[in-house]
């Protein structure tokens, strides 16, 4: 069965007892329980890994888009297009 919205599943991180002070301390003094603090500072981080996957793969597909417009561009079958004024 597939989670929809509202569904949660357990998710069971060990860390060092400094860092869980740490955590509760800013969740604290953000007026939030560690556990949406924990969630929240997760789904950034995820955006955050998402956005630069995505700038990966476009810069990836970059040089080839530029390499294939230049031959397209510059081909004798293009040529036509500069004639027609």
């Amino acid at each position: 069965m597939a989670n929809g919205a509202g569904q949660r599943v357990r998710l069971s991180v060990d860390i060092e007892p400094e860092l869980r002070k740490r955590i509760k301390l800013v969740a604290t003094e953000r007026d939030m329980t560690v556990h949406d603090y924990v969630a929240a500072v997760l789904r950034r981080a995820l955006a955050e890994a998402e956005r630069e996957r995505a700038a990966a793969e476009s810069a990836s597909w970059a040089p080839l888009s530029a390499r294939a417009f230049a031959r397209d561009w510059e081909s004798e079958a293009d040529g036509i297009y500069d004639r027609l004024s």
